[in-house]
């Protein structure tokens, strides 16, 4: 790809982030409240006021009114323009690193579920089963796409959810009182990427999760002070790292 070329598809990318940055801070914010992601106008969650277009635009509209509402003045928090600028890096990191247009493709549209999930969990420690449900067949198409046996990864993934369900369960047994060493949604995320990474990629996968897990549980414990924190976001991190990657590797 010439420098020509990939100057507008990274400027394209990176609009196409932040539209659906929007989108996923809207979404993480919505769906754990059970509230629609087409339920009318978006509002201010501090004075219930309508927001226009001109306070919607992604990252400008916060900055230009100075991190507050328009109408009320009230703080917006930050995790608006956060999670857009993530969402076009991201756009923007897959467009560069990711050739084969059908696997661009397929990961730009796993990016929003991934990053909803992620925020999610960290927010709520909930990994709602909607989204794993919307990441599953574009897991399968990314399977597909590289060549791998479908078989093998429903049988791959099977196992591990399985596997990490009976873990729990064992857990429960030993210890009644003590906390599930994996959530539900995580072992579910964990058996999805199963569903498009061949197994010495998805050892790999396992690996990078335990690590940024391991990272993410440090800063989490001394931050806030608990000793349990959500995994939700280093599986997706692991997931979206290794499938960007995956041209590179050499298995």
């Amino acid at each position: 790809m010439t420098v020509a070329v990939q100057v507008p598809l990274v400027v394209g990318a990176a609009a196409f982030g932040l539209v659906f940055g929007s989108f996923v801070t809207a979404l993480s914010y919505r769906l754990p409240r059970g509230i629609s992601i087409a339920d009318g106008r978006s509002r201010c969650a501090l004075c219930g006021h309508a927001l226009a277009a001109r306070d919607l635009v992604p990252v400008l509209s916060w900055a230009a009114h100075g991190g507050r509402c328009r109408h009320c003045g009230g703080r917006v928090s930050p995790r608006y323009p956060a999670i857009e600028l993530v969402s076009m890096l991201l756009f923007m990191c897959a467009a560069i690193v990711v050739s084969d247009p059908v696997q661009v493709t397929l990961l730009l549209a796993m990016t929003p579920p991934l990053l909803a999930l992620a925020v999610i969990d960290l927010e709520q420690r909930r990994l709602p089963n909607i989204l794993i449900a919307v990441l599953a067949p574009l897991l399968l198409l990314w399977r597909w796409r590289t060549g791998g046996d479908f078989p093998t990864g429903v049988g791959v993934a099977l196992a591990i959810f399985l596997a990490a369900t009976a873990l729990n369960a064992a857990m429960r047994r030993v210890a009644p009182d003590a906390p599930p060493l994996l959530g539900g949604g995580d072992g579910k995320l964990m058996a999805g990427a199963a569903l498009a990474l061949p197994l010495p990629q998805y050892f790999l996968f396992m690996t990078v999760a335990g690590l940024f897990g391991l990272t993410l549980g440090v800063i989490w414990r001394w931050q806030k002070g608990e000793p349990r924190f959500p995994f939700g976001p280093a599986i997706v991190s692991a997931l979206w790292l290794v499938l960007a990657a995956g041209r590179f590797l050499p298995f």
